[in-house]
């Protein structure tokens, strides 16, 4: 059996894109979002048993891979990111641009208001040239 273990891997970041398997809870600051997941059985495996906006009942793919490379949990959605001040910071973990619903093709999930794949690389892209 081998195990892997990454946690000495040294990075620096991690910047997910991706959807409902990566999402962290984006999709609940989105106004007006029917593509949510902030209501139970949600979140029954985390501590308090707390939705956290996961489409999970406990930690997602991201949060696994995250702990692979030694940090405790995904990176938090850009959303709730003051971007500048965060990329700043001595200790920062990465962005979680993941949005439930989305997928390769920008009329995936339109009906549902999430972020597109175009709209995802464009803020990703604007958070990496501003820095």
């Amino acid at each position: 059996m081998y195990v892997l273990s990454l946690a000495q891997a040294n990075v620096p970041s991690i910047f997910i894109l991706g959807d409902s398997t990566a999402d962290v809870g984006t999709n609940n600051f989105l106004p007006g979002s029917n593509a949510r997941a902030d209501f139970p059985h949600n979140g029954v495996d985390f501590p308090r048993s707390t939705p956290t906006g996961r489409f999970s009942s406990g930690l997602n793919s991201t949060d696994l891979l995250a702990k692979l490379f030694g940090y405790e949990r995904s990176p938090p959605h850009f959303i709730s990111l003051n971007i500048e001040k965060s990329l700043l910071k001595k200790n920062f973990e990465g962005i979680n641009f993941a949005s439930g619903g989305s997928g390769l093709l920008d009329i995936t999930g339109q009906s549902d208001v999430i972020l597109t794949k175009s709209q995802k690389e464009k803020v990703s892209s604007d958070c990496v040239t501003s820095n």
